[in-house]
């Protein structure tokens, strides 16, 4: 295809599976990692492997200017870029009374302002058009007291998602993907993944490389810009 990807928080979990799926599918992959220096070099060989290009990236994304930097180094190693994916990000649980200043700003650091400048420095060096795919959550429609900052930073990401995309258009597309129950916490036990499976229309828990499969349908779907793309197994059906 000879496209070009950069995926933020790319050699681990979601991140992880989205940067193989892109590079099996043709992509070159630039792997961004903060403190995964071991898991994206695994990444990287294992896209190698299948014939595909790869670079690892370091950078704090929640230190001022170390998106654009990101991108920027993204670009020069991968001689140009056609996808952004925003995936990186953090899932802290605490309640609302537990809350301090310097836990929201981190929250929204990563979740919310780094995608925000990732978005526009990739906007900018987009020179022939452009992709951006951000990973947003299907819990922004509900509530999770122990997790209300981390779900308000997702809606925030929503939110950015349509007003980019209708900044940017018709050059570049900006679209999200809301994973719902994929990767469940490796606490849970065999009652609770069953009960997650129980609470979606399909009655099972998804997978990483689901959200994978939405990231290279609407980097594709060249008539589709500002959605949000549930991958909930019908989860907000039931």
């Amino acid at each position: 295809m000879g496209r070009r990807a950069l995926v933020t928080g790319g050699a681990v979990r979601v991140g992880r599976a989205i940067s193989l799926a892109l590079g099996e599918a043709g992509y070159d992959v630039a792997i961004h990692f903060a403190s995964s220096a071991a898991a994206a070099s695994e990444v990287e060989a294992a896209i190698r492997e299948v014939g595909g290009r790869a670079a690892t990236l370091e950078a704090n994304l929640t230190q001022p200017g170390e998106a654009e930097g990101l991108v920027a180094r993204a670009i020069a190693r991968l001689g140009g870029l056609d996808l952004l994916v925003n995936n990186a990000g953090i899932f802290p649980h605490a309640r609302p009374e537990e809350v301090s200043v310097a836990d929201w700003d981190r929250v929204f650091a990563l979740n919310a302002r780094a995608p925000f400048f990732c978005c526009r420095a990739a906007a900018s060096l987009m020179s022939a058009g452009g992709s951006i795919v951000n990973i947003a959550d299907s819990g922004v429609d509900e509530a999770w007291p122990g997790y209300a900052v981390y779900l308000a930073s997702k809606a925030a990401l929503v939110s950015l998602t349509r007003s980019l995309a209708r900044a940017w258009a018709p050059r570049i597309r900006v679209n999200a993907v809301a994973p719902g129950p994929v990767l469940l916490p490796e606490s849970y036990g065999v009652e609770e993944r069953g009960n997650a499976a129980e609470r979606t229309a399909l009655r099972r828990v998804g997978s990483a490389t689901d959200v994978a499969a939405a990231v290279l349908y609407l980097d594709g779907a060249e008539f589709v810009t500002g959605e949000v793309m549930y991958v909930d197994g019908g989860a907000r059906l039931v």
